[in-house]
């Protein structure tokens, strides 16, 4: 078998080596919970998203969504730390680290949010949540009738994060798009002045959804709810 030489031997410790991630915010949540309502306040607060989709009828605002993060998430989640997945977080931490501003990204497979928080210096985060029946609701409206993770699976491990991140906040959609002194105290808390005149009510897509919800969903539910109560004081 033929001998790598120094050269390549450095090049392959270099290439599974993470880069840190000096200075963001993560947004996390599952899809249709108000994610992208959560980017435009931060970006309201002067947070700039490197990101590579634009508006259209369902979020009007735009996604703040970096694709290859996207495809990300997924990739950890299947892999975990793989040479290659490495190689990718490097390349979206890159984007992250510009020098002289706080820049966010968007999660929506929350149990990737792990692998992000191992390498972060200084990561600030953000976690949505909406009611189950009207996320599954509102994403069915949008044609997605399958997605890598349950909302009960990435709500539990959001509870999971929110307990190992203490530079964290939880907030609904509900209170996202009501706004307020609560919304402007939450981020206040992470050291983030956000403008919540920027979410209009109007951007509501599903409401009071009659979808039958299993027992365990309702009760994550509740446990979402204490949590936020819990951040606001």
């Amino acid at each position: 078998m033929e001998k790598k030489n120094d050269s390549q031997k450095t090049s392959t410790a270099t290439k599974s080596k993470p880069l840190i991630l000096k200075n963001s915010v993560i947004v996390a949540g599952h899809p249709r919970s108000g994610t992208s309502l959560a980017c435009q306040l931060l970006a309201s607060a002067g947070v700039v998203f490197p990101m590579d989709t634009g508006p259209d009828i369902y979020n009007p605002e735009g996604y703040f969504e970096l694709l290859a993060a996207k495809e990300l998430e997924k990739s950890l989640l299947r892999e975990a730390m793989t040479d290659d997945n490495v190689e990718s977080m490097n390349a979206v931490i890159r984007r992250l680290n510009q020098p002289g501003k706080l820049t966010g990204l968007k999660i929506v497979h929350i149990p990737a949010l792990f692998f992000y928080s191992h390498v972060a210096r200084n990561l600030r985060i953000v976690f949505v949540f909406r009611h189950p029946a009207e996320v599954k609701s509102s994403m069915l409206r949008r044609g997605i009738s399958q997605f890598m993770l349950s909302w009960f699976e990435n709500n539990n491990a959001l509870v999971a994060a929110l307990e190992n991140n203490p530079k964290s906040i939880i907030i609904s959609y509900e209170n996202l798009l009501k706004g307020g002194p609560t919304v402007n105290k939450l981020f206040k808390k992470i050291g983030l002045n956000v403008d919540n005149t920027v979410i209009r009510r109007e951007y509501r897509t599903q409401k009071d959804s009659r979808m039958i919800l299993e027992k365990h969903e309702d009760n994550l539910y509740k446990t979402l709810l204490r949590l936020e109560r819990e951040c606001r004081h």
